[in-house]
Parts: structure tokens; C-alpha cells; sequence
């Protein structure tokens, strides 16, 4: 495997963007282990709820008068939530933490061994792989859960009067994945063209 040189100040930033996502990995499982316990509460459980074709009036007006806002998503609280929509809610603070800290792990391990001076190799070709694909079926199974979180709160708030749920697919996470998995594929050729002319300088 074949190292490059890198000056002080990459492998300064190598190692402090490693430190940087560990540090990451910390404020996942913190925050997931308030989500966890926030919903097996069970009382005043918040959720952000995506609508479509909904409005509401808001207090912004002149002098604090009503004006008609659309209302795109919002926090609603549940109460009495049955079962499975805790445990879907719960499950989806799980997998949205283990794909998270997959991904930076993965981060970390890559800007390691940048900052060792080892860049188109096997190995960080599979690293950012790794990452595209933790980061997928987070996207993938955390949005089924909490689609199914969501339409179980509306459920127990509205005793299944209120029909307006919407699949809630947030592209951001997509193009990113679409970005690493661009980056992925520029590690391979680049590890590929380093192994086919090793020798030949």
C-alpha cells in the first residue's frame, strides 16, 4: 500500500476532523438516548408531523393580528400512543443513530489514513462504500419508522379521524448520498490508476 507525503497541516486536519467525528458519534448516542426515553415516557411525546394542504392562522400581522400561514410540518404531541407506534419511534432513533455512527466512523477511519498519508487505497474506497451505504438504509428504514411513528400519533390525537398523512421524504440526505457515492467511485479510479502505474516511475 502505497504512501503519499502530506505536509503537517493535512495531517493536522486529518486527525482533527477524525476527532471532530468522534466527538459526533458522542451527541448521536446522547441524543438518541433522550428521544428513547422521551418516547417510552409516553406522555406530551413530540413529533414532527409533515401536512399537506393544510393552513393555520399565526399572531404575525400588524399589531399581532392573524394572518394565514401553510402549514408544511409541525411538532404535535401524543399521548396514550399504542405499542407499535412507540416502538416504531423508538426504533427509528435507533437506526438513524447506528447509520449515523456508522457513517462517521467510517469518516474517521478515512481521515486517519489521509492524515497517515494513504489516499487511493482499497481499503478507503470500502470505508466511504461503507458510509454511502450505512447512510442509505438509515435514509431507507428510518424514514419507514417514522412514517409509521407519525401516522400513529395522528391516530392517538385525533382518534383516527384525521386522513392527511403524507410519506415524509426529505431529498437532502439523498443527494448527499448520491455525493458520497460520487466520491466513492473517484477513490476506486484513483486506487486503480495508482496500482497500474506503480513501478513505472
Amino acid at each position: 500500500m502505497a504512501r503519499q507525503y502530506i505536509d503537517r497541516g493535512d495531517r493536522f486536519a486529518g486527525w482533527f476532523t477524525a476527532a471532530l467525528a468522534a466527538i459526533g458519534g458522542i451527541w448521536i448516542v446522547v441524543q438518541a438516548a433522550l428521544r428513547i426515553a422521551e418516547v417510552v415516557r409516553g406522555t406530551d411525546v413530540p413529533v414532527l408531523a409533515p401536512f399537506a394542504g393544510e393552513h393555520a392562522e399565526l399572531p404575525i400581522g400588524p399589531g399581532g393580528s392573524p394572518v394565514t400561514v401553510t402549514v408544511d410540518q409541525a411538532v404535535i404531541t401524543g399521548n396514550g400512543l399504542a405499542p407499535i407506534t412507540s416502538v416504531s419511534l423508538v426504533l427509528e432513533a435507533v437506526v438513524v443513530a447506528l447509520g449515523l455512527l456508522a457513517a462517521l466512523a467510517c469518516l474517521a477511519l478515512l481521515c486517519i489514513n489521509l492524515a497517515r498519508g494513504i489516499a487511493f487505497s482499497r481499503p478507503n474506497s470500502r470505508l466511504i462504500l461503507i458510509g454511502t451505504i450505512a447512510l442509505l438504509v438509515t435514509w431507507a428504514a428510518g424514514g419507514l419508522f417514522r412514517t409509521m411513528g407519525v401516522n400513529g400519533t395522528f391516530a392517538a390525537v385525533s382518534e383516527h379521524s384525521y386522513d392527511n398523512v403524507v410519506f415524509a421524504a426529505d431529498l437532502g440526505p439523498a443527494l448527499a448520498i448520491l455525493a458520497l457515492g460520487m466520491i466513492g467511485t473517484a477513490f476506486g479510479v484513483g486506487e486503480r490508476l495508482q496500482r497500474d502505474t506503480e513501478g513505472l516511475v
